[in-house]
């Protein structure tokens, strides 16, 4: 038996079986675990070694995000940091920003000047348009290269598919208001097609105005718009051919840069005013699928795209000047990739890819004595690029019945290319790696398994780490940044074990981790150089403090991820708990907390499903105190010195199918009115509120 298939088999049967029942008692199905990160192909998330979180379309649906990776709150593996309004991430394990690795339907969403912290770049996918996200616990480097050392997190679009041969057309409209941020939301899609072809379009509208914290006012600076377009069209001439193309566009056209302003218990706010102004995203994807056997290789899949993301600011740091700037990162990509069986109980999947991103950056000063707006030092070296080229080969094997093996190893080669800037001279360089990965799992009992991995994750250091320039504000006085060309690839060995049971209304799994972080980059660290005023950008009278990027720590992380759910016939009951641990190292220093661990954090709830097609959910997310912190945290506005405070929300969610076309849900949030802030956030999160929404299908 052939192991793609072998999965594909089981996966089939045990979806059919959970319809049936579902159908049979007119109960929602809740078995959400087909995925394709961990593999690069569909496979059940519990037939494979490496750790994954699904989040699936029926779970999309009844959620109302302000960005996409509020799908992931209180999942296994993940915790949500915000740095304000519009702007969201996930820490995976303790690692986040340019430490995860982020993927829309396959292709790269990281760029050249994504940083290895809070990055808004992430949060430039329309949170209304996504069919399914994924999260890949641990390295994914093997199949996916540089940045994927925490984890994997993945976004799929919806693809609309037709069975028939004549024409046919559906569509989805979605409104929806929220009372705690004064929130409007508005989705539309349609599609037409038949069984060869179908083309869809949608657009998304977002309004937020100020959000309630709760105390009886509404906190400023945390209104924006957002917008949101997409296109698709699949197109299957033959059986054995499919081709996709596809559009997205997301911005948001001003965004307030919270934190900058307000300030907060960390420290005061840094700026007179400070925005994103645009902010977005524009990505355009071909696939292309070869669906029949070609001598040895059983499925090609190629895929080209391009996504252009601009990243322009104005900020008025004080009374004296207002800068100005203009960032573009333009990251190309293709990659191909086929699969082979060979016999019956070995398969490979293999294949390559190359990236190339260029960065394009400009910056303006205009101090308010004279009026006159002059160029000055961009953020980073404008024109610089970024190569990155990797193949890489994944076994599966069933050595016996119960033992599943899967083994890979991928060669990666970065090429960075960094023209003259008014602080360093041109040059280049190229940094390569060798990963891997090492996994098993093995069926106890039909029910229980235990899987084990082994895995080698590398970061490559990209144009933000290289060759960020000028000035940093900290505080009351300024840190100007010097590009180091001399820095490492950041590497990562992580180890887990854990235990899953599938049953026939259980599914649960716990998973410990290990993670030695070597080669650690640390930016803002003195050279021990003072800049005058004047020059590179400083404007201190007393001149600016030299820091720069350097390979100067090492890390420590330990923790366990588990998640339980029982569905009954018309009833289900659901947990999820999360726990890190982080140390930092370095060379004759005491060891000291990592940088931005979260705490314990979870959620626990129940659904129920009534007469009259009623379903009703209360649900509590929670987080313990975090008052571990590093010098990063300390020095970090948006963390109170002190350590942030545990929470608990108490929630209920409450959906009614009035028609077979129309689903009404109320969604009422922080039902107590709990006043908190998710450690590392910029903002404190909304008071009690409800929101309100409308679906209808057609």
């Amino acid at each position: 038996m052939k192991v793609w298939g072998w999965l594909g088999g089981v996966s089939a049967l045990w979806g059919a079986h959970a319809a049936l029942a579902a159908d049979a008692q007119n109960v929602p199905v809740e078995l959400e675990t087909m995925q394709v990160t961990a593999e690069r192909g569909e496979a059940d998330a519990y037939s494979v070694p490496r750790a994954v979180t699904v989040v699936g379309r029926a779970q999309i649906e009844r959620e109302s995000p302000q960005t996409w990776t509020e799908l992931l709150r209180g999942q296994a593996g993940a915790f949500l940091q915000s740095s304000g309004p519009g702007q969201s991430i996930i820490i995976v394990r303790g690692l986040k920003g340019s430490e995860v690795l982020h993927l829309v339907d396959g292709m790269r969403l990281n760029n050249a000047f994504f940083r290895n912290s809070p990055s808004q770049y992430i949060a430039l996918v329309d949170p209304y348009n996504i069919d399914r996200v994924e999260l890949q616990r641990g390295p994914g480097a093997t199949l996916y290269g540089s940045d994927a050392m925490g984890g994997v997190v993945q976004v799929l679009t919806p693809e609309y598919r037709f069975h028939e041969e004549q024409w046919q057309a559906a569509g989805k409209l979605r409104l929806q208001y929220g009372t705690a941020e004064l929130s409007k939301v508005s989705r539309a899609e349609a599609a037409v097609g038949n069984r060869d072809v179908s083309l869809s379009a949608g657009m998304t509208v977002m309004s937020y105005g100020e959000r309630d914290l709760g105390d009886g006012g509404r906190e400023p600076l945390t209104d924006y718009l957002a917008r949101g377009y997409d296109g698709k069209l699949l197109w299957t001439p033959g059986v054995a051919h499919e081709l996709m193309l596809s559009g997205h566009f997301f911005e948001y056209p001003k965004l307030a840069r919270y934190f900058d302003v307000v300030g907060g218990p960390g420290g005061e706010g840094g700026s007179v005013q400070s925005y994103f102004e645009p902010n977005d995203r524009q990505f355009l994807h071909a696939r292309y699928r070869y669906l029949l056997p070609l001598g040895p290789v059983q499925g090609i899949e190629v895929h080209v795209g391009q996504q252009v993301i601009r990243d322009h600011r104005l900020r008025q740091p004080n009374d004296s000047r207002i800068d100005t700037e203009q960032n573009r990162s333009t990251l190309s990509g293709v990659t191909a990739q086929a699969f082979s069986n060979l016999g019956d109980a070995l398969s490979l999947r293999y294949g390559a890819e190359f990236y190339r991103d260029r960065i394009d950056s400009a910056k303006q000063r205009t101090p308010f004595d004279t009026g006159v707006t002059a160029a000055t030092i961009s953020t980073f070296p404008d024109g610089a690029l970024q190569d990155s080229l990797g193949i890489y080969l994944d076994a599966q094997w069933w050595a016996t019945a119960r033992w599943q093996i899967d083994a890979g190893t991928r060669f990666s080669r970065v090429h960075t290319d960094l023209p003259s800037t008014p602080v360093s001279a041109a040059t280049e360089f190229t940094d390569d790696d060798v990963t891997w990965q090492l996994g098993a799992l093995y069926a106890i009992t039909p029910s229980l398994g235990w899987a084990t991995t082994a895995a080698r994750g590398f970061r490559a250091p990209n144009i933000f780490d290289l060759g960020t320039l000028g000035p940093r504000p900290s505080g009351d006085s300024e840190l100007v940044n010097v590009p180091n060309t001399e820095l490492e690839p950041e590497t990562v060995t992580t180890f887990d074990t854990g235990l899953r049971w599938q049953a026939d209304r259980w599914r649960a799994d716990l998973t410990a981790y290990y993670t030695d972080y070597d080669n650690r980059i640390e930016a803002r660290e003195p050279t021990g150089n003072t800049v005058a005023e004047g020059q590179f950008g400083c404007s201190d009278p007393d001149g600016c403090i030299e820091v720069q990027s350097r390979n100067i720590a090492e890390a420590r992380y330990w923790g366990a991820e588990g998640s339980a759910r029982w569905t009954g016939s018309r009833a289900s009951v659901y947990a999820v708990l999360n726990w890190t641990y982080g140390q930092e190292l370095r060379s004759g220093e005491p060891t000291r907390p990592a940088n931005r661990i979260p705490p314990l954090n979870g959620q626990l709830g129940a659904a129920f499903v009534l007469p009259a097609s009623i379903r009703i959910e209360p649900y509590l997310l929670f987080a313990a105190r975090q008052d571990r912190l590093d010098d990063d945290d300390l020095r970090d506005s948006r963390i109170n010195p002190a350590g942030t405070g545990g929470w608990a929300t108490v929630n209920l969610r409450a959906g009614w199918q009035a028609l077979p076309w129309l689903k009404l849900q109320a969604d009422g949030r922080n039902l107590l009115d709990k006043a908190y802030r998710e450690h590392g956030s910029g903002v404190d999160a909304a008071g009690a509120g409800v929101v309100l929404s409308a679906t209808a299908r057609f």
